[in-house]
């Protein structure tokens, strides 16, 4: 194909290629000699030329009449039960797509490369037989972990690292899926093939682990050799290769069984009584049992020298977690071990833990809060026992750090109560068994774990969806108050003049606030919308977000119209009104500076504390803080209504109704009794979201719950005495004196 081709420049402007051909060699049929389409983007002088190549995706590939070899004996599964069977009906090919495209460690012998990811793979069945072909790039350890998230996010691309292309069967006899192997020529290639004949020397077998251990949990492993004299130069001697993606909650594991190591079991259990040595078991404190979800055993963490971590189980007793939920019976406790008679029951479990830290040989600055440190990955596969009746988890395991392995590493964890109010899901320690002279000691590190439990997590819910009703009833009551207002304003024609224009514009604002900060789920874009089809659980958010900000702009017109009638019924000066706004405007401004000046001292207060670990949201904005005291202004709503009236001397007048005054205040009272109820009824968590009564929204702590209500209460007693006077004990020169409105007669 002929064509032109445009370009940007780092200047900016556009260049032009008139003349661009494009060549590319379909191969037909796809071979293992000869497996890709190549071809070369020519576009003259200031283009160049490009190489292409793409692994053929068509379903037309002819594999090889010589049958693949598989591997000897796999290490550590000497005998077929020790490996998983495929599935004989039409997921195979999906079983062996999901699995096999992941990425490996490759180990002993001569591992020129140790990191290998299956990036592509076919699959076609043809009765019970089984065909595969690969496509496999191999790298050096150099940015290992960037390079495997790469992988993650592109499977598809053929990047510039040495690569073989293999084709194969399963072999349902010895239950390993068996490949032969050929090197591809880097760099692509003008003319010659990208697979050359004397590099096809590679052998490679996967199979499926049925057995898991401390040091063996992988879901697929595999073997790589030289399967011919001629040999490949890339492979020499018997190569292993080991998944390292986690991919157990999408794994069927149940037909995979668990061999625990019965010594470091009995360490475990020593250090287990040398840490519950005199904690007796006082109280009904709960923890996490077989009742619980999987989710109530995993957790994440963080600490002064660890940047984040996670813990998950791979098995409780006998059971293996496959899933979300534990498929617990009665043998779950068929492995619980009697240490003594006086003893609590224990529960064999072992965990693979995650983190990253700074290097072991790191010391934390003392004189500079403005340092850097590169984290590195930690893994740890641990075994041991857990007490529910106690909580405590110890386990021993194998520490894998830069290429070395180092079994002798405790484990322990405190689980806290889940009925306990304290925030996450308690502490732990990592520590070293060994000397301080050896070199592989290290100092202990202190975390602290976080999240919620499956039962906290479900009060939270219900939390949420009373708060929601909660809120969704007061914008509607306001509602309500404000049409009551307008009817009380249109049949009273002394109602308007004497109504505070400060008051209603204050009470706009705070309607249209919320409206501003969520305007984007009121009036979805187009982006948001095919965002949203795709992830249907945001677009369930957002609908969600529709329906509570409804009421609020509904109220936000009523609350205009209801503005727009005061204004057109002022007849008079409005000098009375100035004085309101001489006295609430400095007070509106002086409340603002001060929040914006408590803002900054918390702030510096928290960047000043390098021990401080912020977790769950963090410390709020500025716009954040300012935002919460628009609602103690709110609260204040009254204000200047009662200045006004103060103003006027006294109004025969009853500007505003009963139902406004004394509704909107309850409206606004009512959050903060509430979260009084709240805070002794619910537990806090780390991720704690409230949708009436948010901090986000007003001033909530110990002391606000009684100044705010107090407040309010006292300016509405206040409106209701003035406008129960009816101004009796003014004159009517006083109030023409003072600039107010005063009915006449058309005569």
């Amino acid at each position: 194909m002929v064509g032109t081709g445009t370009e940007r420049g780092e200047d900016g402007s556009l260049k032009h290629y008139p003349d661009v051909a494009l060549r590319l060699r379909v191969p037909s049929p796809p071979t293992l000699a000869d497996p890709f389409v190549t071809g070369s983007l020519e576009g003259g002088s200031g283009l160049g030329t490009f190489r292409l190549r793409a692994y053929a995706e068509g379903d037309d590939y002819r594999y090889g009449s010589e049958r693949a070899a598989c591997s000897p004996s796999p290490p550590k599964h000497p005998d077929r039960e020790s490996l998983r069977a495929l599935r004989g009906d039409n997921s195979a090919c999906s079983h062996l797509t999901q699995q096999l495209m992941t990425s490996y460690s490759l180990e002993h012998g001569g591992a020129l490369i140790p990191w290998m990811r299956v990036n592509q793979m076919r699959c076609t069945t043809d009765g019970a037989a089984v065909h595969v072909r690969a496509y496999a790039v191999l790298f050096n350890d150099t940015r290992a972990t960037e390079r495997r998230r790469y992988y993650r996010r592109r499977r598809h691309s053929l990047v510039r690292e040495e690569a073989v292309v293999a084709d194969g069967h399963w072999d349902s006899d010895r239950r390993m899926l068996c490949f032969k192997a050929c090197r591809v020529a880097l760099p692509v290639p003008s003319s010659a093939p990208a697979v050359q004949e004397h590099g096809c020397g590679i052998g490679m077998s996967f199979w499926f682990p049925a057995v898991w251990t401390m040091r063996e949990r992988s879901i697929v492993s595999g073997m790589l050799w030289n399967s011919t004299n001629a040999g490949s130069g890339l492979i020499h001697g018997v190569i292993t290769a080991s998944s390292i993606d986690d991919q157990i909650s999408s794994t069927n594991l149940s037909d995979v069984k668990y061999s625990y190591n019965a010594t470091v079991l009995g360490e475990a259990r020593k250090h287990y009584l040398e840490i519950s040595k005199g904690k007796k078991v006082t109280g009904s404190y709960s923890f996490p049992d077989f009742n619980c979800t999987v989710s109530d055993f995993a957790f994440r963490f963080d600490g002064l020298d660890i940047w984040s971590g996670e813990a998950y189980p791979v098995t409780i007793g006998s059971v293996m977690l496959a899933s979300e939920r534990l498929a617990a019976d009665d043998a779950f406790f068929q492995h619980t071990v009697a240490v003594e008679d006086k003893e609590p029951g224990l529960l064999n479990v072992s965990y693979t833990i995650r983190y990253t830290a700074p290097p072991d040989n790191w010391v934390r600055p003392t004189n500079t809060l403005n340092y850097s440190v590169d984290y590195e990955k930690r893994k740890i596969s641990a075994e041991g026992v857990y007490d529910p009746n106690r909580g405590i988890l110890c386990m021993v395991g194998c520490k894998e750090h830069n290429g070395s392995t180092d079994c002798q590493t405790l484990v322990t964890v405190q689980f806290a109560s889940l009925d306990s109010k304290a925030q996450g899901h308690g502490t732990g320690v990592i520590s070293s068994l060994r000397d301080k002279t050896d070199r592989l000691f290290f100092e202990k590190v202190d975390f602290t774990s976080y999240g919620m439990y499956s039962s906290q997590v479900f009060e939270a819910v219900s939390r949420m969806d009373m708060e929601s009703v909660l809120l969704l009833a007061s914008t509607t009551l306001s509602c309500v108050f404000i049409i009551l207002q307008i009817l009380h304003t249109k049949r009273n024609l002394e109602a308007a003049a004497a109504t505070s224009i400060t008051m209603l514009t204050v009470v706009t604002m705070g309607y249209l606030a919320p409206l501003a900060l969520n305007s984007e789920a009121l009036f979805p874009s187009r982006r948001s919308q095919y965002y949203d089809f795709y992830y249907s659980t945001s677009r369930r958010l957002e609908m969600n977000e529709v329906m509570m900000r409804a009421p609020t702009l509904i109220a936000f017109v009523l609350q205009l119209r209801l503005l727009q009638l005061a204004w057109s019924g002022r007849r008079t000066s409005t000098v009375s009104e100035r004085t309101v706004l001489w006295i609430c405007l400095p007070l509106y401004a002086l409340g603002g500076a001060l929040a914006a000046i408590i803002h900054g001292i918390n702030a510096r207060a928290m960047s000043g504390d390098p021990s401080m670990i912020s977790m769950g949201e963090g410390p709020a904005t500025i716009w954040e803080d300012l935002v919460s005291y628009v609602g103690l202004v709110l609260d204040g709503f009254l204000l200047p209504q009662v200045i006004l009236n103060a103003a006027l001397g006294g109004s025969r007048a009853r500007a505003i109704s009963p139902w406004f005054y004394i509704g909107g205040t309850m409206v606004r009272v009512a959050p903060h009794v509430y979260d009084v109820v709240r805070a002794h009824l619910y537990k806090p968590s780390m991720y704690s979201s409230h949708l009436y009564a948010s901090p986000r929204g007003d001033l909530f702590s110990m002391a606000w719950e009684v100044v705010i209500p107090c407040g309010a209460v006292l300016l509405a007693l206040l409106l209701f005495m003035q406008q129960r006077l009816e101004g009796t004990a003014s004159l009517p020169s006083q109030r023409r004196r003072s600039g107010g409105y005063e009915m006449v007669s058309n005569i």
